[in-house]
């Protein structure tokens, strides 16, 4: 019989699951669960494996929205903390990689095929070079995939999302004064994520009607708002740079990766507006930025094939 690997992505809201044979990363038998019915990410794990009549995993790697140092471990944005043997027994399987969410989005970098990505200018790589992914979503992260000499990949955590917000015009130094409180120090992620976007549109206009990120996004997109529009364009402008400004940070000349909720869904924007050549813009160095291949991520379950990279180098 053809020994499993369990893989999961954990989120705040749903723990996402699937299967693979160790050594690939085809996925099969996905299913999303809703945390609220489950007091514990244990209990999570162990209902999908009953529910999928395995027993004795291979291995099983899970990717965590949150840092993963230490014995215990919290998720960000729910109240669940465990440990890598209890999540390790939850599974029942014989060995256990925990990962933080970013760092399986870029193992999953090398793995994504076309139809996984969408392609925003650039140039294709001529051999292996360090990549970037950084998503808005609920917060900006980030990681780095850098080559290893021998071959192979290593997973560098990061962080741009309380970094300084690339600010440079006087309007935009305005529109950043609205949303700022006195004495609070104003981080990227506080514009440049759904929580930011519905704090930027609230910010660009004296009468907002919209109450939800998605609500501001849907309406950008439709052109149904006019403050809603400015606001994603305005967006779009903030994480041009901050994609730009972490390209060139680490000369990522494998590629720069988009991930996330948002991105996705505004694709088309970021293929027809400003976006490249905001990107670009970096005055006399912008020769070094021009090949550099920018990618949305499309695939539904990116960080799986990250996860079941992780268990490839397990064995």
């Amino acid at each position: 019989m053809t020994e499993l690997a369990l893989v999961g992505d954990i989120g705040g809201t749903n723990s996402r699951f699937g299967l693979v044979e160790p050594g690939t990363t085809r996925v099969a038998q996905v299913a999303v669960q809703k945390n609220d019915n489950f007091a514990s990410l244990e209990d999570s794990i162990a209902a999908y494996v009953k529910a999928m009549g395995v027993s004795g995993l291979a291995g099983a790697a899970i990717a965590v929205a949150g840092p993963v140092e230490g014995e215990t471990v919290h998720l960000t944005n729910r109240n669940w903390s465990f440990t890598r043997e209890s999540l390790r027994r939850a599974a029942d399987a014989k060995a256990f990689r925990l990962l933080n969410d970013f760092e399986a989005l870029a193992l999953a970098l090398p793995h994504l095929d076309g139809e996984d990505v969408v392609q925003i200018g650039g140039e294709l790589p001529q051999k292996p070079g360090v990549k970037i992914v950084l998503g808005p979503g609920t917060g900006l992260g980030m990681a780095t995939l850098a080559p290893l000499p021998q071959g192979g990949w290593m997973a560098l955590p990061g962080e741009v999302g309380h970094i300084t917000l690339p600010v440079v015009t006087q309007e935009e130094f305005d529109w950043r004064e609205r949303m700022s409180k006195p004495g609070v120090l104003f981080e990227s992620e506080d514009a440049i994520t759904g929580g930011g976007l519905l704090r930027m549109y609230r910010a660009a206009t004296a009468t907002p009607t919209l109450a939800t990120p998605e609500a501001v996004l849907q309406a950008a997109l439709a052109g149904t708002d006019p403050a809603a529009v400015r606001t994603l364009d305005q967006f779009i402008v903030w994480l041009a740079r901050v994609a730009g400004d972490a390209a060139m940070t680490m000369q990522a000349k494998g590629g720069v990766y988009l991930a996330g909720g948002i991105a996705p869904s505004i694709v088309e924007k970021l293929k027809s507006g400003p976006f490249r050549s905001i990107f670009e813009e970096k005055g006399r160095l912008a020769f070094v930025m021009k090949p550099i291949p920018v990618y949305v991520i499309v695939d539904r379950f990116p960080a799986f094939k990250g996860c079941a990279a992780a268990i490839a180098d397990m064995r």
